[in-house]
Parts: structure tokens; sequence; C-alpha cells
């Protein structure tokens, strides 16, 4: 068992055979934290999380695949990520707890159904589904618009698409997210976008979420939205909260979608520790 302060990075291998990459921290019971479009365990907001979750739980973050220190391997398809969280949770001793940020909370929706009673808990912060007129769904024929920007090497117009239409930010702040210090690595990161585009399927297009979709989760499930997030996002976390089988809905005041570390963790320490 490693200590709060020792990371130690290993590999495990997928069904497939593709390496994840991770990194453990903490002690205490297994926790594991999925990542949201553009992020890796070392660049993106869970690397400050697990810190702050460390003193209570041994804390797992990785790269899915494609980013960082893990492999990939063509085709592309969801069950491949979840077989990736499988390989985590075997790992870690045959069951865990499981958050996810942004659509890296569908891609944990996702693996908690299929995982069943191997998820003991999980979290879910600002998963961005379009279910109201809030906010303009996602255009017609955009994940293939991705896919194409990909696969020419126009790494920079994926970001941007991404940021436009994906996000739903204005264009003149796409323009001036180009000049942030982030703007490279997320570039280097861009080919995977269209996995966070595939895993997020219909679910932007302004309808309602299905209860069927997770309808086998029987984890507790926590839900969080930020205070200061925009109405759609509030709207979407409240209508997940209600389709799931054993889903509670939670506000943290003076939040946004990039959420404070030390702002989120004590919630999530309070339910996963409960």
């Amino acid at each position: 068992m490693t200590t709060p302060n020792a990371t130690a990075l290993g590999h495990v291998v997928s069904k497939d055979g593709t390496q994840i990459a991770f990194d453990r921290i903490g002690s205490g019971a297994p926790l594991i934290l999925v990542d949201g479009a553009l992020s890796s365990r070392t660049a993106g907001l869970n690397g400050a999380l697990a810190a702050q979750l460390a003193p209570h739980f041994t804390v797992y973050t990785y790269d899915r695949r494609g980013r960082g220190d893990s492999g990939d391997t063509a085709a592309y398809a969801i069950d491949r990520e979840i077989d990736d969280i499988e390989a985590l949770v075997s790992e870690a001793g045959g069951s865990a707890g499981l958050y996810g940020i942004s659509s890296g909370g569908a891609l944990a929706l996702d693996a908690a159904n299929r995982l069943g009673p191997r998820i003991t808990k999980l979290a879910i912060y600002e998963a961005p589904f379009v279910v109201d007129d809030t906010r303009a769904p996602l255009p017609d024929g955009y994940l293939q618009k991705m896919r194409d920007l990909v696969a020419a090497d126009r790494r920079g117009e994926a970001v941007d698409l991404f940021m436009g239409k994906g996000i739903g930010l204005p264009g003149w702040m796409v323009v001036m997210l180009r000049l942030l210090p982030s703007r490279s690595g997320q570039k280097a990161l861009a080919h995977t976008l269209p996995y966070d585009a595939t895993i997020m399927g219909d679910s932007q297009s302004g309808r309602p979420l299905s209860r069927e979709r997770w309808a086998s989760i029987t984890a507790p499930t926590l839900v969080v939205a930020g205070g200061k997030s925009p109405v759609w996002m509030k709207h979407a976390q409240l209508a997940l909260a209600a389709v799931l089988p054993n889903g509670t809905h939670q506000v943290l005041a003076g939040q946004m979608h990039i959420v404070k570390a030390e702002a989120l963790a004590p919630m999530l320490d309070a339910f996963f520790a409960a």
C-alpha cells in the first residue's frame, strides 16, 4: 500500500492488448478518476483532485487510450474504453469507486452500467448532455467532421470545432483560447476528440435522456453541477440524476465546469466514504 505522498506509475493490459498507464496515490478504498476530453493524467483536473483525495483513498488516475503514456488500438469503440476501466478495477482488487468529469462522466456511466457491482459508488461532475433548448444541440455531421479534421492532421481546427460547436463557446472566446499556453497540449490530444464525441453519441441533441441507457447501474450515484455553470449544464445534471436508478443531485456553490479540486474534494470524500 502506498503512502499519501507516493506515486507509482504502472500499466495494465486491456482485453485487446493495449497498455494503459496509471498513477496510484494514497491509501484506503480504491477510487478511479476518469478524465474528459483533451485531458490526461498529467494534464487535466484529476491530478490535483487525486492529491486532495489521497489521505482517505487509494486513487488511480490514468491516461485514457490514445493519450499520454497509454497505447491505442484501432478501431475505436466505447467498449474498449470500458475494458480499460475494467482492467484498472481488477488492478485495484476487483471493485472500486468511480468518478468521471465531463465526457469522462459519460464514459464512467457506461462503464458502471456494464461492470455492475464491481463499481461500488459512482460520482459524475457535469457530463455535458444537452437535454433541452437552453443550448444549441450539436450540429448534424459533427462527429464525421471531427474525424475528417483529425484524419487530415488539422489538429488546431479540430480543437476549435470542439470548443465552438462541442462546448458551445462563442467565436471570440475560441479565438482567444488559441493564445493560451495549453493550446499545444490540446493539439497533441486532438486525435482523441472523435473518441469523446462517440461516447457522447446523440445525448447532445436537445432531447431528454433515455432511462434505458444506464438502467443496469446498481451503484449509488452522485451527480454534481457547478453553481456558476450555464443553465443548460445545470439542467443536464438534474435530468441525469432523475433517470438513474439510484441517483442524487448536488450543486457545488461557486464552481464552473473547470472545477477547483479543493472545492470538489470534500463533497467526493463525504460521498465515497459514507
